[in-house]
């Protein structure tokens, strides 16, 4: 459901988005699962790109004819062509960023599902080898949340047959068209021809949970690896030689006598440090399975 601000922006610009959506962002809604329109969600966009270069608009304005002249900053051509330029590259940058949220939120959908589609698989072979049927099946699955984002992929194929009337078959294939995981869709595509085949889907559900076990074992067993080299190079970099550049410039200051050292100094410790932590902590957590 839309909020206030995005019924106002989809009254002002939906006209004009809904000429202009593509099918890259609907799927990339559909995937990451936002109850939006593509259309709605463009003129949402639009107005908080707006909205955005108003306000830096205003902060420019601030300074380019407040603080500049109450300190007396001589100001080049340049500098005041930035001035108009700077508002227009926000609005630019906003929507690119706002446009660029649901394939980023899809991707981290899929890594979800590939995270606990093993443990599901586990789940549904149990109840295949019961003789449930696909579709209960799906049903049972979405009311598991343990499974976090495979259940919710569950949900919307028992979705399409309840409530959208769709067969089991269908409902399926249209899953597979939005899913954001690869794995999640090979399985689909399995399931469909085992189904149709008339094959045991006991079988079918138990190699692919021990194909996908083994697979999350190899990648976990790469990612602790990689978090090894991370760490030696964390304190390597970070640690060890932050304490030696401590130690050694000071050192030089006092045998020189140049006390003009102290300024690299500050800059170490205010930026390249500040960085370098930042640096690590964004490389780790781009490396976790769980993001």
């Amino acid at each position: 459901m839309l909020k206030t601000l995005e019924k106002k922006a989809y009254a002002w610009f939906g006209k004009i988005t809904k000429d202009h959506e593509s099918e890259s962002l609907k799927l990339s809604i559909e995937s990451a699962h936002m109850t939006v329109k593509a259309d709605a969600y463009m003129a949402t966009g639009l107005l908080y790109s707006i909205i955005g270069m108003i306000i830096t608009f205003i902060v420019l304005a601030i300074l380019f004819f407040l603080f500049f002249p109450l300190f007396q900053v001589q100001l080049s051509p340049l500098i005041w062509i930035l001035f108009f330029v700077i508002p227009l590259a926000m609005f630019g940058l906003t929507y690119a960023v706002f446009l660029q949220i649901p394939a980023s939120k899809a991707k981290s959908r899929g890594k979800k599902i590939d995270a606990n589609l093993s443990y599901a698989l586990n789940f549904v072979s149990a109840m295949a080898a019961a003789g449930v049927t696909p579709t209960e099946i799906f049903k049972s699955l979405s009311k598991q949340q343990i499974y976090g984002a495979v259940q919710e992929e569950a949900s919307w194929i028992y979705r399409d047959v309840a409530i959208l009337g769709k067969d089991i078959i269908s409902a399926i294939r249209e899953n597979m068209k939005r899913t954001p995981s690869e794995k999640f869709k090979e399985f689909l595509q399995g399931l469909i021809v085992t189904v149709t085949s008339g094959g045991s889907l006991k079988t079918y559900f138990v190699a692919k949970a021990n194909q996908f076990t083994i697979e999350n074992r190899q990648k976990q067993k790469q990612t602790i690896e990689s978090l090894g080299i991370m760490a030696e190079s964390y304190v390597t970099a970070a640690v060890a030689g932050i304490l030696l550049l401590f130690i050694v410039i000071p050192l030089m200051m006092i045998i020189s006598g140049d006390t003009n050292q102290i300024n690299f100094l500050y800059i170490i410790v205010f930026l390249i440090v500040p960085m370098i932590h930042l640096s690590f902590s964004y490389v780790v957590s781009s490396m976790s399975m769980e993001k």
